[in-house]
């Protein structure tokens, strides 16, 4: 039997916009904390401001492509709910961020630990992903670890372009 927990985390957490939306804040935060100097607060907020600004983009970009087949309104609300996953995801690495910064870390640590967290979110839609497939525990730790092991080489291969 499937937790309503579980069943909430599949539907907002474990969708393409919410991976995506991850991907991109753990790639923002780490382009964000670059210099080593930047203070926790000032990760935040710069990440979170451009994070906004690729969601509404995001956001802008579902109701453009929905907008022939329904009206403005009906466009918007469902561009807004399909994009919503890419704010949940962004909840725990920042939660992360808040809590290191608030323990005294400095900017890199802070963001460290917010990288980690949003890399353990993976790792958690992997093994959900595989275990929604029947598979067996370690089919699942296998998927968990794929999945964040690939989140990673993006993540990498986003910064280093950016």
């Amino acid at each position: 039997m499937v937790s309503s927990a579980t069943v909430w985390v599949r539907a907002r957490i474990a969708t393409a916009p919410a991976i995506y939306g991850l991907i991109v804040y753990e790639v923002l935060l780490t382009a964000e904390s670059d210099d080593g100097h930047e203070p926790p607060y000032g990760v935040l907020l710069w990440s979170l401001v451009a994070f906004v600004v690729f969601y509404f983009a995001h956001v802008f970009a579902e109701v453009l492509a929905r907008h022939g087949a329904d009206s403005l309104g009906l466009a918007a609300r469902r561009g807004f709910a399909h994009s919503a996953g890419m704010l949940y995801a962004a909840i725990l690495p920042t939660l992360a961020l808040v809590i290191a910064a608030l323990a005294g870390a400095d900017g890199p640590e802070a963001t460290g630990w917010a990288l980690i967290v949003g890399l353990a979110v993976l790792a958690y839609i992997g093994y959900q992903a595989t275990a929604m497939r029947g598979r067996t525990f370690w089919w699942r730790i296998l998927g968990a670890v794929l999945a964040a092991f690939v989140g990673f080489v993006v993540m990498f291969l986003e910064y280093l372009v950016h």
